[in-house]
């Protein structure tokens, strides 16, 4: 008998290949999946503008007040953008509400009364509704340290008398950071 009429050639094995694609195209997802999932929600926080002297409970802004509302508004509302605050939080006091209107009526938003006044409320609130995004907090003096605490787990010490912002970067990963800006 002579050798068979139809011969079979032998291909490499690629196997190893593909395998090796594969494994390289599920690195890449994942490493995109993580770059996409990680985000820093920043949070600006400022205490009210200056109050009008007197001896009622809830007092409006002073003159240097509303010029320090005005020149917080224009300030943020250059970077009131598309990709600016996402929301406005504010305290239920009438400084803090003075304090922030103009800054939202420039941006078109409207400005969300904070439902608790302790700093583990609010950050639930902030971090619930609007994580990766970046959002305005006006509050009393008196919460500022309390949230910035609760937000970083970094203390804080405010300076008397001296108008200050805060900005905290939380990120999805790792530890947050604290910016204080003095003005």
């Amino acid at each position: 008998m002579g050798p068979p009429a139809i011969t079979r050639r032998r291909r490499p094995f690629l196997a190893p290949v593909w395998l090796i694609l594969a494994a390289a195209l599920a690195v890449v997802g994942v490493g995109l999946f993580l770059h996409e999932s990680a985000s820093n929600t920043i949070v600006v926080i400022v205490p009210p503008a200056s109050e009008e002297l007197g001896t009622i409970d809830d007092p409006p802004l002073s003159a240097a007040g509303e010029q320090q509302a005005q020149e917080l508004a224009q300030q943020f509302a250059a970077a009131g953008g598309p990709n600016g605050f996402a929301a406005l939080y504010v305290s239920a006091t009438r400084r803090a509400k003075q304090t922030v209107a103009p800054l939202a009526q420039s941006l078109g938003k409207q400005p969300v009364i904070l439902s608790s006044s302790d700093a583990d409320g609010i950050a639930g609130q902030i971090m619930g509704e609007h994580t990766g995004d970046s959002v305005l907090v006006v509050c009393p003096q008196s919460v500022i340290a309390d949230l910035i605490q609760v937000l970083s787990g970094q203390q804080v010490i405010s300076s008397e008398g001296q108008r200050e912002a805060w900005v905290v970067t939380v990120p999805s990963y790792g530890p947050a950071n604290v910016l204080r800006i003095g003005y």
